[in-house]
């Protein structure tokens, strides 16, 4: 995704989010639901993650985020069970924003480039 841009949209004060798909590594220190446990990484931005688990995650908890050499902290924001499992909100700390060139994830899409042909794409 070189020379793309990353962060808040042209449009708005929203950070741009992106899709992907990558298994990650969460260590949640809250003492109900404390422990390891691996997770895959559905959507990122600057300030935060969409995660699916297995396995709950309290909502409030403080939790660490490992992507090969990245650590995100992190705090829980919404945690939303289903048939599979639980869809669990991260806002990152702001210590530890998501920077694309530090961790790319597996699959990474930019959605607001589907459905344009390669010409009509920021380069």
């Amino acid at each position: 995704m070189s020379g793309r841009v990353f962060g808040l949209t042209a449009t708005s004060m929203t950070p741009q989010r992106f899709l992907c798909s990558q298994l990650v590594a969460l260590t949640d220190g809250s003492s109900e639901t404390a422990g390891d446990r691996i997770v895959n990484l559905e959507e990122i931005w600057v300030t935060g993650a969409i995660l699916e688990s297995e396995t709950t995650v309290m909502q409030g908890a403080s939790v660490e985020l490992r992507c090969g050499a990245a650590v995100f902290r992190a705090r829980v924001v919404e945690v939303e069970p289903h048939e599979f499992g639980f869809r669990v909100e991260v806002e990152f700390s702001p210590k530890t924003p998501w920077r694309p060139e530090e961790f790319q994830p597996d699959h990474l899409l930019d959605p607001s480039t589907l459905g344009k042909n390669p010409g009509e794409l920021q380069s």
